[in-house]
């Protein structure tokens, strides 16, 4: 067989992994409600699709497994066989297959065949009907079945002809039962994927009303730039250079937002990915858990989209491991045998705000001071000086975990830790509450984009810095006498609140003195870290600035207290502070 365009098999691992994506949360929907003829529809059809795209590229091991569970979808269609337990495993082992698979080709492999106790189940399916009532005779109508439908679209966009040409051993090896032809490509959501799958990520779909949208103002950006040569060339007033620039400043700034909007995707990709995880998890440990999305079609950016994928299954798995207790527990509790798992996305301003919500056992903060101690993380005193907070926040050490058994889920230290730092990576916060029997709760704000982050410019030792504004709570004058030294560093009473300092200048150049943040007009920049407030030393405010984020050079990756750099309105360049990062290491070295 003559080699398959690139093209071609891109367009492939694009649709295939769209239905796919769309597939696992339908499966765990459809064991719920399993007579949902859209369900049954919609499931039938993308085995079948991805097996017609599979054939035309001769991946005769994905064919086979796609064509066996098609099978069994076209006799439940039918009313022959009802979907229970047994049933619905199997059909999920053969996504799960299929899912492997098209890593494999994607990554540029030919997949090997599925295996053979699988096939052999779903051969075994097939084979056992459960018998229903027969359905009463159809009234003759003008009306054609779905079957009839999908035939003709087979015939008209010439389909068999694909799958005549798979090999003829697989002919063979396929069952006796009839198997439909391939249907036509069709439109479903997202792919789930990793960052990493560079293949399938390089395209998006996008609305051509945006990409008008973005040419028009192109356009009109094009003319206010020409305006502005023909004004410089000519030397006019500045009152005329004034209003060019201004055009060209909010044609920009509109530019920036059609972009922007462009590279915004519904967080749905994330998130229809957890249904099927959470009744996995479920079913290895012996629980009841119900997965409940709010808020799937909150938008952000594409490249946050993937950076939350693995915080968000971090925290699920360990809601579902840790946080919900076992049906006999939860009974005896008084609560509802089957937990509840709540995931909820909405926008708040320039940030979204995402809550992992779980009604189980909670957290029992005085169980968390003796583990630290048991672990030797911390001293018993220093444990015992705790408040609940603070307590609760001892599951996001480095190392620190509850579990007495380690298992394939938890128990190795690792986990929330990685969470926490990978969304302050992003800019975000992360805020914790539990309360004991009652259940525990996550929330992330992280900002709508990567590629923008509003900062607030500030001067130290006379070069600019940006300091990300949804850390800053407020700026203010530093009154010399309002400082005191505790333990040798400085702190500052602000409305009856001791805040901690932070030289920037000092933590620039550690061989100023200590008391440099008292000579001369100094400002606080307040910040919060988790639920701490620290102020920020500077030496002038600049004001608000939207910044574009660019990645430290060779020389200064990994420089603590810094996440990048941008170029300001001056042409500097500006050192962009990540704020987490440079709270942690202060209060380390001190």
């Amino acid at each position: 067989m003559p080699a398959v365009d690139d093209d071609i098999r891109a367009d492939f691992l694009v649709e295939a992994g769209e239905l796919l994506e769309r597939l696992g949360p339908q499966l765990v929907d459809l064991e719920q409600s399993p007579d949902d003829p859209q369900l049954l529809n919609a499931i039938f059809r993308a085995f079948h699709t991805v097996k017609g795209g599979a054939g035309f590229l001769n991946e005769t091991a994905l064919v086979e497994v796609c064509h066996r569970a098609e099978e069994l979808f076209s006799v439940l269609r039918n009313g022959s066989r009802k979907m229970d337990a047994v049933l619905m495993d199997t059909v999920l082992a053969a996504y799960d297959e299929v899912g492997r698979m098209m890593q494999t080709i994607q990554n540029g492999g030919t997949p090997q065949p599925a295996p053979a106790a699988l096939l052999q189940k779903l051969k075994e399916q097939l084979k056992t009907p459960v018998v229903v009532a027969a359905p009463p005779p159809a009234e003759a109508s003008d009306t054609i079945s779905d079957d009839e439908f999908e035939a003709l679209l087979d015939q008209l966009h010439g389909k068999p002809a694909a799958v005549a040409a798979e090999p003829a051993a697989q002919a063979a090896a396929l069952p006796e039962a009839p198997a439909s032809a391939p249907e036509p490509a069709v439109a479903a959501e997202p792919l789930q994927r990793r960052a990493s799958d560079h293949a399938a990520e390089t395209s998006v779909r996008i609305d051509t009303v945006k990409l008008d949208a973005m040419m028009n103002l192109v356009g009109e950006l094009v003319l206010v730039r020409n305006r502005l040569k023909t004004l410089r060339g000519n030397s006019q007033g500045a009152t005329d250079a004034d209003k060019a620039t201004s055009e060209l400043d909010a044609i920009t700034s509109r530019l920036q937002g059609s972009v922007l909007a462009l590279r915004m995707q519904p967080i749905k990709k994330v998130f229809s990915r957890f249904p099927k995880l959470v009744r996995d998890l479920a079913r290895q440990l012996g629980k009841d858990i119900n997965m409940v999305l709010e808020g799937e079609d909150t938008d952000l950016d594409k490249n946050l989209v993937e950076a939350l994928a693995d915080p968000l299954m971090h925290m699920v798995r360990n809601s579902c491991d840790h946080g919900i207790e076992m049906p006999d527990v939860r009974a005896a509790a008084g609560k509802p045998r089957t937990g509840t798992l709540r995931l909820t996305a909405q926008q708040e301003g320039e940030h979204i705000l995402i809550i992992i919500r779980d009604d189980g056992a909670g957290i029992d903060a005085d169980r968390l001071r003796r583990k630290v101690v048991e672990k030797g993380l911390m001293t018993a005193a220093d444990a015992g000086r705790l408040d609940a907070q603070a307590a609760l926040e001892l599951i996001f050490m480095p190392g620190f975990s509850t579990k007495d058994q380690v298992s394939d889920l938890s128990g190795r230290g690792v986990g929330m830790d990685v969470v926490k730092s990978s969304i302050q990576a992003l800019n975000g916060t992360v805020q914790l509450e539990s309360k004991l029997g009652q259940g525990t709760c996550f929330k992330l704000r992280v900002p709508l984009t990567l590629a923008i982050l509003p900062t607030l410019m500030v001067a130290v030792a006379n070069r600019s810095y940006a300091i990300p504004l949804p850390s800053v709570i407020e700026v203010t004058a530093l009154d010399p006498t309002a400082v005191r030294w505790l333990n040798r560093k400085p702190v500052l009473l602000l409305r009856d609140e001791n805040l901690r300092l932070v030289d920037l200048a000092r933590w620039i150049d550690p061989a100023l003195p200590e008391d440099d943040c008292l000579r001369g007009e100094r400002h606080i920049v307040v910040v919060r870290v988790n639920d701490g407030r620290y102020g920020l030393v500077v030496k002038q405010v600049r004001g608000r600035e939207e910044v574009v984020i660019k990645p430290l050079g060779a020389l200064l990756k990994g420089l603590a207290g810094f996440a990048g750099a941008t170029v300001t309105g001056d042409g500097h360049v500006a050192l962009i502070v990540d704020v987490p990062s440079l709270i942690a290491t202060h209060e380390r070295e001190g």
